[in-house]
């Protein structure tokens, strides 16, 4: 073989190549991910395969070849990297740096041409029977079939496709000007040229280098993997910040544990999630997620395109808001989701043998490509999407819980690093969020070296994925993140699956930004007690909220939104009075001795609420507080807080309002919960108002007053609970002195006097414990008779 016959791009111009560091990827030094290859140039990568060779060449790992080249001809010979044994070409390694997975169909006519070509070019191949070695290195990845056809041994496999290869032939021969042209070749049929390339089949080998197996290769050479990635860290600074963090806690670093922090899977995304210092956030908290998913993710109509439009989008649901048989469903919906996208979702616990599944899946990045997780044993997993459609990007991740609180689960051992230009995400599943930095799984901890590492000091946003009934073991997570913003910026957005039932914090939602402020009401502030201060959904059941995140110091919520399902789609959420309101009903239900009718009539009430026909939630709220009282200050955490009370009323007003003639008033402008009527007395409104920061007396004084406004209103009864004893009460009348003794404010008048302001408004007083009363079940009395009753006692007073 001449050695000009075959042209080797010259070790100056090699060196060329390695010194230009202008498009060199960015690289974590603690991290054990695959490396950013896609990222390179194709000169960069297939340089790097060549050098890495040469590397296992010089430490006696390899001797099948002695001599590493890049070839150097002008037209494509299905090559990049050719080997040598004494001379002789003992292998090529074919480069491929494609946007999508490399797939058995490219294998199959990269083989073809390869030895269609060797065959008019003898010297690039060693001589017919024997052995060779034809390898893929793919800098993203390798399908399955493509894998397994490439990793198999014997020639069953390429018998079983000579259709494919017959085929490919024909296509590699329509497309080649030279083939057409060689006088050996273009008078060959497609089944003559496939027998060309069958004489090298019974001794040739092949392999394929994933992105996960050529990573593990490289790491292997530090200095390969110095050579074409910029690493400005140094893991020794990194664990000594480590260290000092765990010494301030009162721990240590043990020396089998460092290698614990490198356990991270760092995905590095050549593109920006951020618009200046916003970033776009969508939260969804229960367990309906497809139908929120459905709606949220429509490439026409959804609520992301409506809230955000184009722009990117962060996306969280709960640790067990997905099952996993819906993971094609919800990767289809991403795939049809044009914007760019990252989307976490947990699917709670997962077999062995389905996360084995997943490992060798076509569509999914597996964390740990040194794992094989036990079969028999269960786990805690989710999936995590990043998807970019203008750059033709898409990716699903498995994530496995690394840290559960559960016994008898297993465990992985890899974090999930998403490395954007501008910020860095954390997935973060489950009880990972809540594992401290004194455990040796724990993501905090390699949050830190995240941190010590990255010389842009990019923000942190830590996407934690819950499914919660307390939240107490959060909290304590959420001071310890947040007290790593003094390195780079540190935020949490939280979605949980579960609903709280342990409030002891005053939230009843998990779901939201911490820390954060916004100026508007659409979500719900944490009490002053929690540190840092935060915003929560303001939902405590199935919903979901859109943001926009400003990353100042304070981080900053502009254009919150609530969404709920209604009729099987998104829509807004309710005002945010209403949707306080409509919480009260889970927070304080009814008794179990209630009767029925007043149970039956709260959930009419609460779909009031919720159908949004009540038009002012908070004005028909503050009456069960204040009732008549004019512009006393009433917050939606006021609301909140009294919810006690608020539903005590409510839990009346359902009672009276089982009466046939009883309907709601759900305009504001009219004092009073419910309109009955009754054929001696005409209509009148009901109010009902317990407040026990009321005195009696203030509370008749403040009724007096309004029954005396020049409005014209509907007579009012009312119906009280105060500090004092409520009696039966008609307002405003003089007593046998001819004293006005509710009004304290004027001098006593003298019955019949010119003076004498008439009374406009006629109003009732009455207790409001004798309607709870009825609301027990060992003490009914039918609606109808007690309000009989109450109209007769209403004529003894107008008598008296």
């Amino acid at each position: 073989m001449a050695e000009e016959e075959i042209s080797l791009i010259s070790p100056d111009e090699e060196a060329k190549v390695r010194a230009d560091k202008t498009i060199a990827p960015d690289l974590f030094a603690m991290d054990c991910g695959q490396l950013p290859f896609e990222r390179m140039g194709d000169a960069h990568f297939e340089l790097l395969v060549a050098d890495v060779y040469r590397a296992e060449y010089e430490r006696d790992n390899d001797t099948w070849y002695d001599v590493v080249g890049r070839l150097n001809d002008g037209a494509d010979q299905g090559r990049d990297v050719i080997l040598f044994k004494a001379g002789v070409p003992a292998g090529v390694i074919q480069c491929k740096r494609l946007k999508k997975k490399l797939d058995l169909s490219t294998v199959i006519y990269e083989t073809c041409k390869f030895f269609l070509y060797a065959h008019i070019r003898p010297q690039i191949a060693p001589p017919v029977g024997e052995t060779f070695r034809y390898y893929f290195a793919a800098a993203d990845d390798v399908a399955t079939d493509a894998f397994e056809f490439l990793q198999g041994e014997g020639i069953k496999r390429f018998n079983d496709r000579l259709g494919d290869f017959q085929e490919a032939c024909e296509k590699v021969f329509n497309k080649s000007k030279t083939f057409q042209k060689n006088d050996s070749l273009n008078k060959l049929t497609p089944a003559e040229l496939c027998a060309i390339v069958w004489q090298r089949i019974p001794t040739l080998e092949t392999r394929a280098l994933r992105k996960d197996s050529l990573s593990a290769l490289v790491g292997k050479h530090p200095s390969v993997r110095n050579t074409y990635f910029k690493l400005d860290s140094d893991a020794g600074e990194t664990l000594k910040v480590v260290r000092d963090y765990l010494a301030s806690l009162g721990g240590t670093l043990p020396t089998g544990e460092e290698a614990s922090l490198s356990k991270i899977r760092t995905e590095y995304i050549s593109w920006e999630l951020r618009e200046g210092d916003d970033l776009n956030v969508c939260l969804i908290q229960g367990q309906d997620l497809l139908p929120f998913l459905q709606g949220m993710l429509n490439p026409k109509s959804g609520a992301l395109k409506e809230v955000f439009g184009s722009r990117p989008v962060v996306v969280t649901a709960g640790s067990a808001a997905a099952t996993p048989a819906q993971w094609l469903e919800i990767n289809e919906l991403v795939e049809a989701y044009p914007s760019p996208l990252v989307l976490l979702v947990g699917c709670g616990t997962v077999t062995g043998v389905q996360l084995n599944a997943w490992r060798v899946a076509d569509n999914i990045s597996w964390i740990d490509p040194l794992w094989e997780p036990a079969s028999a044993q269960d786990y805690r997993a989710g999936w995590c999407w990043v998807t970019n459609g203008a750059e033709g990007e898409i990716s699903c991740h498995v994530l496995v819980e690394t840290a559960p609180k559960d016994p008898t689960l297993d465990h992985g051992s890899f974090s999930l690093r998403l490395a954007f230009k501008d910020i860095i995400i954390w997935p973060t599943l489950g009880d990972d969020f809540i594992n401290p930095a004194s455990n040796r799984n724990s993501h905090l901890r390699r949050l830190i070296a995240s941190q010590a590492e990255d010389k842009f000091k990019r923000p942190n946003l830590v996407l934690a994925s819950l499914h919660i009934v307390d939240l107490m073991e959060v909290v304590t997570s959420l001071t310890d993140y947040h007290a790593r913003r003094l390195i780079s910026p540190v935020a949490i957005a939280s979605a949980n699956s579960a609903r709280l039932q342990n409030c002891k914090m005053q939230l009843h939602s998990a779901t939201g930004i911490f820390p954060a402020i916004e100026t508007a009401l659409h979500t719900r502030s944490s009490p002053p007690s929690m540190h840092p201060p935060s915003r929560v959904m303001r939902r405590s059941t199935s919903g979901s909220l859109t943001l926009t995140l400003t990353w100042d110091t304070n981080i900053t919520l502009k254009r919150a939104r609530g969404h709920r399902l209604q009729a099987g789609g998104i829509t807004c959420d309710l005002m945010p009075a209403a949707v306080e309101m409509h919480e009260l009903f889970d927070r304080h239900p009814p008794s179990s001795y209630c009767i029925p009718e007043v149970r039956n009539q709260l959930a009419l009430l609460d779909k009031l609420i919720e159908q949004g026909e009540l038009t002012d939630s908070q004005s028909f709220a503050y009456q069960t507080r204040h009732g008549v009282a004019p512009e006393k200050a009433f917050t939606l955490e006021d609301l909140a807080t009294s919810g006690k009370y608020v539903m005590k009323a409510f839990s009346a007003l359902s009672y009276l309002k089982s009466h046939g003639s009883a309907t709601w008033i759900t305009e504001p402008g009219s004092k009073g919960h419910l309109q009955l009527s009754a054929a001696s007395e005409g209509e009148y409104n009901v109010l009902a108002w317990t407040n026990d920061d009321y005195l009696v007396r203030q509370m008749t004084v403040e009724l007096y007053k309004w029954a005396r406004d020049t409005a014209n209103h509907p007579h009012l009864v009312v119906f009280a609970n105060a500090e004092g004893r409520v009696k039966d009460q008609k307002l405003g009348e003089l007593n046998s002195e001819g004293e006005e003794r509710l009004d304290i404010t004027a001098a006593p008048g003298q019955r019949g006097s010119f003076t004498e302001v008439g009374m406009v408004n006629r109003v009732y007083v009455f207790p409001l414990d004798e309607v709870h009363s009825c609301c027990d079940e060992e003490e009914t009395i039918a609606v109808e008779d007690f309000m009989d009753d109450i109209s007769t006692r209403r004529k003894n007073l107008d008598a008296q």
